[in-house]
């Protein structure tokens, strides 16, 4: 094969490579649950790996072209890219914003519901931690964290996932009373019970710091002021 024929071969080579890179961030994307991004990545990497589970460009073809012919170097390459960008989902590097519009598409919470729980709850610091041990931005207790399965409070998606989650729950038990679910996300619900407290009108009967907590919740959430 003559130079030009050589040259041709590995520019087509690395652009493939580059489509891969691309491919990567693509599914990145589309597949925000990192379990999800893992099998359709290994799927797809499974034909091109060796035992130790390394791509080996020796098995890597696409059509015709073998990348091989990149040369020393581009298998540890195309590694780094594949693992760089599962790091990247797994590494909990979440902004507030982007656990928050997870978790209200997850589990069909209003997203400005949640941002105002957030900030009643830990004026959006995810390493806030109460005297009573509450942790993180929805300040969750550590048996309530154990139970919606967040193994690392302060980390910002599992946080917000997890405090939403338990929203969710207590918005069902309560017919959708916002006002409901914010009293017992506070007092917990077997103080409500205890109280007799089954509707908005009862909410009187619970602890002074319980009745301004939903009104602040609820006056952020109204006046869209977070």
């Amino acid at each position: 094969m003559s130079l030009d024929g050589i040259l041709e071969d590995n520019n087509m080579n690395v652009q493939k490579m580059v489509e891969f890179q691309m491919m990567t961030q693509v599914l990145k994307t589309a597949f925000q649950n990192s379990d999800s991004f893992d099998i359709i990545m290994q799927s797809l990497i499974n034909s091109m790996s060796d035992s130790n589970g390394n791509i080996d460009l020796s098995k890597l073809n696409i059509g015709q072209e073998d990348l091989s012919n990149l040369g020393y170097g581009a298998g540890e390459r195309l590694n780094n890219i594949y693992t760089g960008v599962k790091e990247d989902i797994k590494s909990g590097n979440m902004t507030i914003d982007e656990a928050v519009d997870k978790a209200s598409r997850k589990y069909g919470v209003d997203r400005d519901f949640i941002m105002a729980v957030i900030k009643q709850e830990s004026d959006f610091n995810p390493e806030s931690t109460s005297g009573a041990g509450a942790m993180g931005l929805m300040q969750l207790m550590p048996g309530t964290a154990r139970e919606l399965g967040v193994t690392d409070a302060y980390d910002v998606e599992q946080n917000v996932d997890g405090g939403t989650e338990y929203l969710k729950k207590l918005l069902n038990m309560y017919g959708n009373s916002r006002e409901m679910a914010l009293a017992a996300y506070n007092a917990g619900s077997g103080t409500l019970a205890s109280r007799g407290v089954d509707s908005i009108s009862k909410i009187s009967r619970l602890p002074y710091e319980t009745q301004n907590y939903v009104q602040k919740v609820i006056g952020y959430y109204k006046n869209k002021t977070v």
